[in-house]
């Protein structure tokens, strides 16, 4: 074998299936079912893309057991009815066509079905303890209830079976879903035969497990997906799930499917960015040394050589791979050919799961073509002269896929560096991925041909003389920096500056703004709070909004709030600052002088006041820098406008306008 990736690309069998290589697709939603289960020929394009992309196995999202299970969202996939195992039997059929096996992950909402999306019935678990997510009391299973579901299940994975699909995956995880609701200590409040110790919690996914051998054989692998721990304090502990994995073992599991993490851990389940590589392996270690099947684990397996060194240390038996596979479905091929330097990285945004909590389609911020698959990517019939101007993400990427198409494309970018605000945003403390998304974008765009000048600042003149077919306008925005916010002997910075290294701040400093980069920002400053520590910086956010950070959905804003707390920065919201004065100057330890400021301001209907600051950062948003468009109207020239300098949003919008753009050229 000719790679350096030799563990992650040697067979594994399961039972007496075999898989090609080690790395496995984690089951996550897409939202490319139609809103009655079934599978659709965009679902399809998106499996087949990654299974052509040299993935071994991929699990799929939820398929769910009854329609009255939905989870989430109602367009879960269906395999409750036996007209929907011919829409499995296309999607496995076309799967198999690269080598790659596929097994549907079979799923009851439970707890965390919306009675909205399953005809306003009460959710149904073990017990009468809500989800965080679904703040209704679900009704307790009867005991007759538990033996029809177990045969929801089983029949669920005969279908599965028919229809062509390798295995199916059970999940008991994250006590979510009807399985795990009832294995859980959190969930699971029975008194009877099914609940109590952890033989009672165990006995309804045993009785599942029995259940589908009944139905498709003791030859059909079941992989089964556990919570390594629960990390929740009284949830599922590691020891207890060394013995649960024992006994599924012995009652006919093929494989695990380690995880960790719950609803009351959001970033656990789906790790942010900066979350450590491969952070579960010595925990999974430890259930492998207990069972004899093969086990696997997700969490940071975002590159090949993290999944080898896990293999080859003989942490795991399989890598799970998910949000990476969203952003370069051909992931494993390029490792396989020596290309890692080609693979689109997954910056770890959470954009992707945060349009479906939404209700929204599979998309990335990397990938604007997720969920997109059936739509070609073709070359153009004539090559056109184009003309991009800005060099953040919109324009690398608008430029990048032009010239793949075969246009002739020039990129000019007024500063010295390419990135725009994906550079800054790639700074603050754990976003080193979002850094690794700005390189891969800026080394895409030189490899395509795009032709790159820095240091130009391009005018209707130079436009004209240029004398493009086509010109894309990508020069972003500017940070809000009101008049009110003018103030000599006062030291104003815009958090841009602080965060590019262009401007000193001093040791009190207020940030205006408790948005992302707000917050990213102070972060980005604030020391551990320690009051022994004389030259450590304090901070405080004014934020005019009920909270902070309300547009961030992202599973990693709890972790954010957290640093800030640990580092004792305050934070003041629905405070709407009214004047930034100047307020004298001190000495400070090192006996020099400072000029220092005070904010005037109204919260609740109260004037207040705050001094001794001796910076301001304004963290207000962002304004559209476009004026140049308006200018080259008379010129004749089509021009589109992405990207900030479009309307101010985040990177997704703008690669993804810079798609769409590129490829009606």
């Amino acid at each position: 074998m000719d790679t350096q990736y030799k563990n992650l690309f040697t067979p594994i069998k399961i039972k007496n299936t075999e898989v090609k290589n080690r790395i496995f697709m984690c089951p996550m939603e897409t939202h490319l079912s139609t809103d009655t289960n079934e599978i659709t020929d965009e679902l399809i394009g998106y499996y087949a893309a990654r299974a052509r992309g040299g993935v071994g196995l991929i699990t799929t999202g939820v398929a769910i057991v009854d329609e009255m299970g939905k989870y989430g969202s109602f367009m879960n996939l269906g395999i409750y009815n036996d007209s929907q195992i011919e829409g499995w039997r296309k999607l496995a059929t076309e799967v198999h066509k690269y080598g790659t096996k596929i097994a549907p992950q079979l799923f009851h909402g439970s707890t965390s079905a919306f009675p909205m999306h399953n005809d306003g019935r009460q959710p149904i678990g073990a017990s009468p303890v809500i989800m965080p997510t679904v703040d209704v009391v679900p009704r307790p299973l009867e005991i007759d209830e538990i033996h029809e579901y177990a045969e929801k299940f089983g029949e669920a994975a005969r279908r599965a079976k028919e229809a062509g699909c390798d295995a199916v995956e059970l999940l008991c995880a994250h006590r979510h879903g009807l399985l795990g609701n009832f294995l859980s200590p959190l969930h699971n409040k029975r008194v009877d035969e099914y609940g109590g110790n952890v033989e009672g919690r165990l006995k309804f996914p045993l009785e599942v497990i029995a259940k589908i051998i009944e139905k498709t054989g003791p030859d059909f692998p079941i992989i089964v997906k556990l919570s390594a721990e629960d990390l929740d304090v009284g949830g599922q502990s590691l020891f207890e799930t060394l013995y649960i994995a024992k006994r599924m073992e012995e009652a006919g599991a093929a494989m695990f499917h380690f995880a960790s993490g719950t609803f009351d851990s959001n970033f656990e389940v789906v790790m942010p960015s900066g979350s450590g590589k491969a952070v579960r392996t010595d925990i999974v270690a430890k259930i492998r040394q207990t069972v004899s099947i093969p086990v696997g684990y997700n969490g940071r397996n975002n590159e090949p050589w993290v999944g080898e060194m896990a293999l080859a240390l003989g942490k795991t038996d399989v890598v799970y791979m998910g949000r990476s596979l969203i952003a370069d479905p051909e992931l494993p091929n390029k490792a396989m050919e020596g290309k890692c330097d080609e693979i689109r990285p997954c910056i770890a945004c959470y954009e992707c799961t945060s349009h479906l909590i939404m209700g929204q389609k599979v998309q990335c911020t990397m990938n604007p073509f997720a969920g997109k698959e059936t739509i070609p990517v073709t070359m153009t019939e004539k090559s056109k002269r184009v003309l991009i101007i800005g060099g953040g993400p919109a324009g690398l990427e608008a430029g990048t896929i032009a010239a793949q198409r075969g246009h002739d494309v020039t990129l000019m970018e007024k500063s010295n560096r390419l990135g725009g605000q994906m550079y800054l945003a790639g700074i603050p403390r754990a976003k080193q991925d979002v850094a690794c998304g700005t390189k891969y974008l800026i080394e895409q765009a030189k490899k395509s041909g795009v032709k790159i000048e820095l240091g130009k600042k391009v005018t209707k003149e130079l436009v004209k003389e240029f004398a493009p077919d086509e010109v894309i306008l990508a020069t972003g925005g500017q940070p809000i920096m009101p008049k009110w916010l003018e103030c000599d002997n006062v030291g104003i910075v815009s958090a841009w500056d602080v965060l590019e290294g262009k401007c000193d701040t001093g040791k009190n400093i207020l940030v205006i703004g408790g948005n992302l980069v707000g917050c990213e920002t102070a972060d980005h400053l604030a020391h551990p709070f320690n009051d022994c520590n004389v030259i450590a910086k304090r901070v405080t956010i004014l934020e005019m909004m009920p909270n902070i950070m309300m547009e961030n959905l992202a599973y990693d804003r709890s972790l954010l709030v957290r640093r800030l707390q640990d580092k004792g920065v305050k934070i003041l919201t629905g405070a709407k600052v009214e004047s930034v004065k100047y307020a004298g100057e001190a000495t400070n330890m090192f006996g020099q002088k400072v000029q220092l400021a005070e904010v005037n301001f109204e919260i609740r209907g109260q004037k207040e006041t705050l001094t001794g600051f001796d910076t301001i950062v304004a963290a207000m948003g962002t304004k559209a820098e476009n004026a140049l468009a308006a200018e080259l109207k008379d010129l004749r020239i089509s021009v589109h406008v992405i990207g900030d300098a479009n309307k101010p949003r985040k990177i997704i919008n703008a690669t993804e306008e810079a798609a769409d753009i590129a490829m009606t050229l």
